[in-house]
């Protein structure tokens, strides 16, 4: 689960979760005969029973909620970014995994080790690998070729070189 699906489904839980005590507070006081507390129901009840499904508003509001609906489904059913990818196998039958932060750390290591290199940053996901390197040269095209064609050469060495492609950024830095 994703950091932003984990936040959606806090939020939503803790709405869901005031809402219903809300509710259960005003019929607890509409039981007792009392005034309501936050929601003056008995206006609302008067005002819905004056509107009908064809008004604007309603149909407004009822596609707002199909929107908000369908958003959040959206987001519940996108797939993360997967903890372990499959590398080729010799032996038949058996599957061989690495685990996501393995490669990244892999692809890490091996392109720090090129000159004029200050730090690496990478991202894998199912069929991209984001590289974005701090260089403190300004011949870009050379390190980023390098860079390139280091982590090409690594994701062979793991088997991955033709499921997943390098994407190499470079962000040059002053040097101190």
């Amino acid at each position: 689960m994703t950091v932003v699906n984990r936040i959606l489904a806090a939020l939503l839980a803790l709405m869901l979760l005031m809402g219903g005590l809300l509710a259960a507070s005003e019929i607890v006081l509409a039981h007792l005969g009392r005034p309501p507390w936050l929601v003056p129901y008995s206006r609302w009840s008067v005002w819905l029973g004056e509107r009908s499904p064809t008004d604007a508003l309603i149909r407004a509001a009822m596609a707002a909620l199909v929107v908000v609906g369908l958003l959040l489904m959206l987001t519940a059913l996108r797939r993360g970014k997967p903890r372990h990818l499959v590398l080729p196998s010799n032996i038949e039958g058996v599957q061989v995994t690495a685990s996501r932060r393995g490669i990244e750390r892999s692809l890490a290591e091996a392109a720090s080790r090129i000159s004029r290199v200050r730090s690496v940053t990478v991202r894998a996901g199912r069929r991209r690998v984001k590289v974005r390197a701090l260089t403190a040269s300004r011949t870009e095209g050379q390190v980023q070729q390098q860079l390139t064609d280091t982590v090409t050469a690594q994701l062979g060495q793991l088997g991955l070189a033709d499921r997943v492609r390098p994407r190499v950024s470079i962000v040059t830095g002053k040097s101190r």
